[in-house]
């Protein structure tokens, strides 16, 4: 079954490299990032990838690049309050405050200045959305490593980002945990938004790609996706995965 989903720019970068301690990290020529799709980036420790994503989420200066973004050709630096505003990142061990998992997930509403009836409703339909209803009252910071990914996706996603930037989102958790957090990932990838994910697991989480990019010695290169996930296939692994992930 072909993938009809159109694509849309969300943003690019050109020309963009880093050095650390005068060593050439990564110099890479174009890096284009289209709604709706999610990208694999694989590579060894220290390859990069961490800063990589840094630099897209505006939260980390490139020595040099040039951004496009809704046709306006800007640097780094004019383009980084679009990557903050656009962008979510995710680190691997998700920072989570000394609250209840609703009020995590709310956080970023009661920032933005969302009136509490809206916010409340707001959370209540992301934390069906995550399997999570169930914990809305706990301390966040008592939650398993499974059960923290899922209220930091749940936080991410409420926002609606146009891009979710995830490092390592399933490491170091059991087979569960890995179930019910791919889920959510399945369902992200079906929502239209871009979705780049740092990985040393790439086998389990291929089929979400729909792009592979390889850093290796300061190159960035795209590699083929066996297997290369179409929307109807997602839809058909959802179900088949479905209420037993989630726990319902």
């Amino acid at each position: 079954m072909a993938d009809t989903r159109s694509t849309q720019l969300v943003i690019a970068f050109h020309g963009l490299r880093k050095t650390i301690a005068g060593r050439c990290l990564f110099d890479i020529p174009q890096l284009l990032i289209e709604q709706g799709r999610c990208m694999l980036l694989s590579g060894d420790n220290g390859a990069g990838k961490t800063t990589l994503l840094k630099i897209i989420a505006g939260l980390e200066a490139p020595d040099r690049g040039e951004v496009r973004y809704r046709d306006k050709r800007l640097s780094w630096k004019e383009a980084r309050r679009y990557c903050r505003g656009q962008t979510v990142y995710l680190h691997q061990a998700p920072y989570l405050f000394d609250a209840s998992v609703a009020d995590n997930v709310a956080y970023g509403l009661h920032r933005a200045g969302v009136a509490r009836v809206d916010a409340s409703q707001r959370v209540a339909d992301t934390l069906a959305w995550a399997g999570l209803e169930h914990l809305a009252q706990r301390n966040a910071r008592q939650l398993s490593g499974g059960e923290k990914q899922r209220v930091a996706l749940a936080r991410a996603r409420i926002l609606s980002p146009r891009l979710l930037l995830l490092d390592e989102p399933t490491a170091s958790m059991d087979q569960e945990a890995r179930e019910r957090t791919y889920f959510l990932l399945q369902r992200l990838r079906l929502e239209d938004m871009a979705v780049v994910i740092a990985t040393h697991e790439l086998e389990r989480l291929r089929p979400l790609g729909d792009v592979h990019l390889h850093l290796h010695d300061g190159e960035l290169r795209e590699r083929a996706v066996p297997g290369l996930a179409t929307r109807g296939e997602t839809l058909t692994a959802m179900r088949r995965v479905g209420h037993e992930a989630l726990g319902s």
